[in-house]
């Protein structure tokens, strides 16, 4: 009997010990599909969200009919995959897609060829793409993360090398797992898409108008505008802050605010016969003077979010045996920015002129980002500089945070100089350096 028992163990364990150790892989794939699936969304939301021509959006065109908005999800589906997917040590992943402008115009003018006979009097063209939409690139991150099963991170973390969490050594965010994580910064932007229509629809437009009676005249240009906040980009990292609470920032131009609105009233001018029963007079309505009553440049609003209860660990890691780990600086759940300028080279005019001077603003906003690291100071006398001099490995360690730097996109004056900010968040730093200082 002692030997069947025996056997029956034995057997049991073979079996067992493979799916065991073929769990973290599985996880790994499921977080890589989940981050791809969430990306391919993103990218679609952005894509629909570009302007064809002055009065039309890429959303227009696909609403035309369900066929073509299945042939440009399928051509979205197939857009490639940057560089290879990042996997975090909480089992989370990270994949990012991107498609030029130029391509994706060629494909709405294929799948507009094929589709042209559903258009009975509406023409197409899609050349001014390019004149309407300053990107070239568009690129966007998707995040996935695997079933949450905490005992099985610490295997998949190894066993990948994977990179620190975005939130790691952040009082508050110890027990977190990647879902919960992940969830408070799909909340933080959700809050900022919220609180930035709020912002936009408060703009005060004359002494007795805003921008909110004109978005209140129907559901359709509510729709469209928050069509239009919604395909804006979060600006910068995700922040995790020591009470539990993930921000981020979203901006845009005041300019690009009042060319959307400006298009979406010539829009309903020309095509709503009913506009002259309208509360707002559309043909006096003028969204350009705005400016006159908000000064700033931009709008830049912060959203927060929280990871909800179910997605936190139960307890806290036991303490490690040996050298207790370093307290964490104050700094350490801050973003640090720098801006730069730069102009172009004399001689140079048009496009080249504007790639070459936002290529010298961000070359000045990494140098100026450089400086302002390597005065973070890690106790009253240490300053990053200080370690990185006395240590080859923290140099190094240093430089690889510095080459993660997030630049904006461009934002160009009328001298032709060019602007951006660099931004880095410091908890990756004391990530990289805080086992130096054990």
């Amino acid at each position: 009997m002692k030997k069947s028992l025996l056997s029956f163990i034995t057997l049991m364990a073979v079996v067992i010990s493979p799916a065991l150790a073929l769990q973290p892989v599985q996880d790994k794939l499921l977080a890589k599909r989940a981050a791809t699936v969430d990306a391919y969304r993103n990218l679609a939301e952005r894509i629909k969200g570009l302007q064809i021509n002055a009065n039309t959006y890429v959303r227009d065109f696909v609403a035309e009919s369900d066929e073509i908005n299945t042939e440009l999800d399928t051509f979205i589906k197939g857009i490639r995959v940057v560089g290879e997917p990042r996997y975090f040590e909480d089992g989370s992943a990270e994949v990012t897609v991107e498609v030029t402008l130029s391509e994706l115009v060629q494909q709405l003018q294929r799948i507009y060829t094929i589709y042209h006979h559903l258009f009975h009097d509406h023409v197409y063209s899609f050349d001014q793409m390019v004149t309407f939409n300053r990107l070239k690139v568009i690129r966007e991150t998707g995040h996935g993360a695997p079933r949450e099963n905490p005992g099985l991170v610490q295997g998949l973390a190894q066993a990948n090398a994977a990179a620190p969490v975005p939130s790691a050594g952040i009082p508050g965010w110890e027990n977190v797992m990647a879902r919960g994580r992940m969830m408070a910064e799909r909340a933080a932007k959700v809050d900022a898409y919220r609180n930035m229509a709020e912002r936009i629809k408060g703009l005060q437009i004359t002494a007795n108008s805003y921008v909110r009676d004109f978005v209140a005249e129907s559901d359709e240009i509510s729709t469209r505008v928050d069509t239009f906040i919604k395909g804006m980009r979060t600006v910068g990292a995700y922040r995790y802050l020591p009470d539990g609470t993930c921000q981020v920032d979203v901006e845009v131009a005041i300019q690009e605010v009042v060319k959307e609105l400006t298009t979406i009233r010539d829009w309903y001018i020309h095509h709503d016969p009913y506009y002259h029963w309208y509360h707002v007079d559309l043909k006096t309505t003028k969204f350009e003077d705005v400016v006159n009553f908000y000064p700033k440049k931009r709008i830049r609003v912060t959203g927060e979010g929280v990871p909800p209860e179910k997605y936190m660990a139960s307890g806290s890691q036991p303490a490690a045996i040996g050298n207790p780990m370093p307290q964490a600086p104050e700094w350490v759940g801050q973003i640090i920015t720098a801006k730069g300028t730069g102009i172009a080279p004399e001689g140079q005019t048009g496009t080249e002129a504007k790639l070459m001077a936002a290529r010298a603003a961000e070359m000045d906003a990494k140098r100026n980002l450089a400086e302002r690291v390597n005065g973070v100071r890690i106790d009253a006398q240490t300053t990053v500089k200080d370690l990185a001099v006395q240590n080859d490995s923290i140099h190094a360690e240093v430089q690889t945070f510095l080459a993660g730097a997030q630049v904006s996109e461009p934002h160009f004056l009328e001298d032709g100089s060019a602007e951006v900010e660099a931004q880095l968040p410091l908890n990756s730093l004391w990530e990289r350096i805080k086992k130096y200082q054990m």
